[in-house]
């Protein structure tokens, strides 16, 4: 399965656009200068009062359907 890593910083105020329905998606970069457009659902576990941050690496499938998402930092 293809993967990719990237980081996420979110503050508070940006995930409240979300939870409102303001928003659904999240676009990120990564560390091979890919452009990718994320469901903001698979950030959920990973939210905090303080929003989401950290580093990711997805796995997605040739097809384009994501695949696992976790935390690397």
């Amino acid at each position: 399965m293809p993967k990719a890593i990237f980081s996420v910083s979110l503050t508070s105020e940006q995930v409240l656009q979300f939870y409102k329905g303001l928003k659904s998606r999240v676009q990120v970069r990564t560390t091979n200068g890919q452009s990718m457009s994320i469901p903001y659902d698979i950030l959920l576990q990973h939210v905090t009062r303080e929003g989401v941050y950290g580093t990711f690496e997805i796995t997605y499938g040739d097809d384009g359907k994501l695949g696992q998402l976790r935390r690397i930092g």
